[in-house]
């Protein structure tokens, strides 16, 4: 009887830790491919498209950009590091213009910022979401799962 108790208890104990290890090993990958791309300002409803591929460091190259109308646009162009699959880094360069904000000048942002996937979102959003016009407007920029 302690055996088979034993030889359960092991079982139970070593799917749990199997489990545990293929799970953090599943969140620290994304899908390789095309993933939709919008800024509110131009539309969610015609989003813009990225690439994403995996390198051999275990890090994913991102390029992509959606455009609007009158010139309208945002740009993506670097590295994702996933952090967990709800948590990304990103080093490059993200740019936009909408007529109608920052005076119409293209807004740039270079350097490493974090995406994040909260609640039941399908998409991962910018956190440094300030436009360079300051004044309480913000940037959405979403890349989706």
């Amino acid at each position: 009887m302690n055996m088979k108790r034993l030889f359960l208890g092991m079982t139970f104990f070593l799917s749990l830790v199997f489990s545990d290890i293929f799970a953090q090993q599943s969140a620290k990958q994304m899908r390789e491919g095309t993933h939709n791309f919008t800024l509110q300002w131009i539309s969610w409803d015609k989003p813009g498209k990225v690439q994403i591929k995996k390198q051999k460091d275990g890090t994913y190259t991102v390029k992509g950009e959606q455009l609007g109308e009158d010139g309208d646009f945002v740009t993506i162009d670097g590295m994702l590091t996933v952090v967990t699959f709800a948590e990304m880094t990103f080093t490059g360069k993200i740019q936009s213009r909408y007529a109608n904000i920052n005076k119409g000048e293209v807004c740039d942002k270079t350097g490493t910022y974090h995406f994040l996937a909260k609640g039941a979102r399908k998409y991962w959003r910018l956190q440094e979401m300030d436009n360079c016009e300051g004044n309480n407007v913000v940037d959405y920029v979403d890349i989706y799962f």
